[in-house]
């Protein structure tokens, strides 16, 4: 019966210390995706900062066929995603001027308009930009245009605590298209 009583006790002991460290586990990493956050957003707020794609996401199953023809194959793609993190792909905001090029996979509507770029290509000002910053949820969304001589292009970032960012670019000339990738500060040297 000592023995009874003993382990019961034992098992009541380590329960209560267990539970406690669960309990300050997830305050710890509460605390962590605030912290996450508020960088994130302020540096969103900044409007000075860059995004580079990891994966393109072709609207549609063109992307799987254009693996057939590509040298490598279909190895750069999984599924309808297209691996373009060895690609030179960017996207760079600074107060309401913007300068990207982002590789594109998808459906040219007006070939005629686009001059054969091999992206999605951009560099001026900005119009219509609205941020809209959810910190219950803490998901940021940023959205703005482009306009030049032949293309009206809408941009949609949707921005998680930790940085993590996709962006959904729809243009006149060529398919929708979304990127996932990250955003960070503008790095000096690479700052035009």
């Amino acid at each position: 019966m000592k023995k009874l009583v003993l382990l019961v006790t034992i098992i009541a002991f380590n329960l209560s210390v267990f539970s406690q460290s669960r309990q300050e586990r997830k305050a710890e990493k509460k605390a962590q995706l605030e912290a996450a956050f508020l960088q994130t957003k302020t540096l969103v707020e900044s409007q000075n900062f860059q995004f580079e794609a990891q994966w393109a996401n072709p609207l549609g199953n063109d992307a799987t066929n254009i693996g057939l023809s590509l040298p490598g194959g279909a190895a750069i793609f999984q599924g309808n995603r297209v691996d373009v993190s060895t690609n030179p792909n960017f996207l760079k905001l600074t107060d309401s001027k913007t300068d990207l090029f982002l590789p594109f996979f998808g459906r040219v509507f007006f070939p005629n308009r686009i001059n054969n770029q091999g992206g999605i290509e951009y560099k001026g000002e900005i119009d219509n930009y609205d941020l809209d910053i959810n910190d219950k949820k803490k998901i940021i969304n940023i959205k703005f245009e482009a306009k030049t001589s032949d293309d009206f292009i809408k941009f949609h970032f949707r921005i998680t605590a930790g940085g993590n960012a996709r962006l959904t670019v729809n243009s006149t000339n060529r398919q929708i298209i979304s990127y996932d990738g990250q955003i960070e500060a503008i790095e000096e040297d690479n700052a035009d």
